[in-house]
Parts: structure tokens; C-alpha cells; sequence
């Protein structure tokens, strides 16, 4: 995935903007030690995250806001203005917060905030059984991650027909081919972050019948000889 921070521009946030400069929803770019960042009012809050989107360096300043979230105009990756989480695919990485001050119809931007780990929510019943996820692309691997964001305990398998880690496609059709992307943008995630989250992701495979009768999984895989 493209991992250049887009060039900072714009007002600097840490010396204060009017509350009055801030309009409903409406992203404000700005910048904070070099890092290109945005201010969005949305009643009497005011956030500041990264404009930068962490899947393709999309501008997200330029993006919709839509209550707490914002869509990146690009991929229409989708992050939580309160906590900087990507909240939808394409991006899997979360954008960085930082904390905004309102001090007499000023909002200042001062430090950083340090990204906290949720509490998994309290899974049910049904998040200890088995799901396999046939297809190792974007989505596929969005939906592995997201299960176990979620506090799914059961066994997760992705199974895909390729022989390479699940990979950002737009990249190859655009950066790669020009030659301007670097080989290690292209994964999407690292061999090791699949052992670490207990997913058991299966190259080289296809699937060659469906369900059994009953639901309880894949009849059969292959792989080639």
C-alpha cells in the first residue's frame, strides 16, 4: 500500500483557528510539525485527524463526512473522526488523532493522541465457530481482520488461489507498473501478522465443491501438484 505522508499544507492548527473559519461537516486542511492534518466540526466537538489516507495517500480532507466518519474520495475508505480507526475497506491501517482545545471561539490542535486498543466487545455463542473465507483478496482479508477486531475466538481460514500474500491490487495497476511503487507496499499484511491473529490463510488453493448438506464447511480444497 502507498505509504507517503501527502505534503502538508495549509494553516498551521497549533496556532488556532476561528471556531467561525470551521464550517458543519466541512473539513478544514491545515497542518500540525509537518504532518498534513484536518479540523471537522461536527456540533459542538471539533476533531483533528490525518488527512492522508492510509490506504492510497488519498486526500481526505476533499471527502465526505458523514456523522462521525469520514469517506475517503479515492477508495471510499471510511475512518472514525473520534478515534482515527478505519471503520471500512480498503484501509486496514487507522489515521492518527490529535487533541483540540477551544479556548474563546478558538480551536487549538495540540498533541497527539496515543491510539488505545478497544475492549473486544463481549462475542456470542456463534463467534467460536469455524468460518472459512474463500478468496484472498481486499476483501477477504478486510473481513478476516475485522472478525477478529470483533472478538471472534473461532478458527478463521482464508483460502486463496494465489501464491502470494493477499496484496493491494490498485497498486499494481497503477504505481507498480509505472515503477514508482516498491515491492513491500504491494502485501497487505506481513506472513507473521496471520500467525499472530490466528488466521490460517492457505495459498495455492482452490475451492472445488461447495457447502456440505448440513453447513458444516467446504467439501474440498485443492491445491496444485
Amino acid at each position: 500500500m502507498g505509504s507517503d505522508q501527502a505534503q502538508a499544507s495549509g494553516p498551521d492548527l497549533t496556532q488556532g483557528i476561528p471556531l467561525a473559519d470551521l464550517k458543519e461537516g466541512t473539513p478544514l486542511l491545515g497542518q500540525v510539525r509537518g504532518e498534513a492534518v484536518m479540523l471537522v466540526r461536527r456540533g459542538q466537538e471539533v476533531f483533528a485527524v490525518g488527512a492522508t489516507c492510509t490506504h492510497y495517500s488519498g486526500p481526505l480532507a476533499e471527502g465526505l463526512v458523514v456523522g462521525e466518519t469520514v469517506r475517503c474520495p479515492w477508495h471510499h475508505a471510511c475512518f472514525s473522526l473520534r478515534s482515527g480507526e478505519a471503520l471500512r475497506a480498503p484501509a486496514l491501517n487507522p489515521v492518527s488523532c490529535w487533541r483540540v482545545e477551544q479556548q474563546n471561539g478558538m480551536a487549538f490542535v495540540r498533541e497527539k493522541i496515543e491510539a488505545a486498543k478497544p475492549p473486544l466487545p463481549q462475542a456470542p455463542a456463534a463467534a467460536k465457530k469455524a468460518i472459512v473465507i474463500v478468496g484472498g483478496g481486499a476483501a477477504g482479508n478486510a473481513a478476516a481482520e475485522l472478525l477478529r477486531r470483533e472478538g471472534h475466538t473461532g478458527r478463521i481460514t482464508l483460502l486463496s488461489a494465489d501464491d502470494a500474500l493477499p496484496y493491494d491490487r490498485p497498486n499494481l495497476s497503477k504505481n507498480y507498473l509505472a515503477g514508482t511503487a516498491p515491492e513491500e507496499w504491494i502485501p497487505l499484511r506481513s506472513a507473521d501478522f496471520y500467525k499472530e491473529h490466528g488466521i490460517d490463510l492457505r495459498l495455492n488453493t482452490r475451492v472445488s465443491r461447495g457447502a456440505h448438506p448440513d453447513g458444516s464447511g467446504l467439501a474440498r480444497t485443492t491445491r496444485p501438484a
